[in-house]
């Protein structure tokens, strides 16, 4: 990944991390890292615990941000939050995995849309 792609990268999750807060989540970790995976953010909205992807590009040009999450992401962060859950002792808790996409119009304002229970645990 370049630096461009990293910084854009980090920059929309704190910008996800801001509009999450906004619409009434309690953002409680960043770059949560397991050995086979990652979560950008986890979050409590309510009594449930989200696991959040953010996806963020510099333009939109094929569909949205959102079908860069593919099966082997999604498998990626499902671990992440298994291994979370595990190692934080959490049960009986409502978890689901929302995905965030963010990136630039034509006129250079951001777009930013929130994919709740984007994706499941199969």
């Amino acid at each position: 990944m370049g630096m461009e792609s990293y910084q854009n990268g980090k920059e929309g999750e704190e910008i996800a991390g801001k509009y999450l807060e906004q619409n009434g989540y309690l953002i409680i970790e960043r770059n949560y890292r397991s050995q086979q995976g990652e979560v950008d953010l986890i979050a409590r909205d309510g009594e449930c615990l989200v696991f959040v992807e953010v996806k963020s590009y510099s333009f939109r040009c094929y569909g949205t941000p959102a079908g860069a999450v593919n099966k082997n992401k999604r498998q990626s962060v499902i671990h992440a939050a298994r291994t979370y859950l595990y190692k934080n002792g959490i049960k009986d808790v409502f978890c689901r995995f929302d995905v965030v996409t963010i990136y630039r119009r034509p006129d250079g304002s951001r777009a930013v849309e929130l994919y709740k229970n984007a994706f499941m645990v199969n």
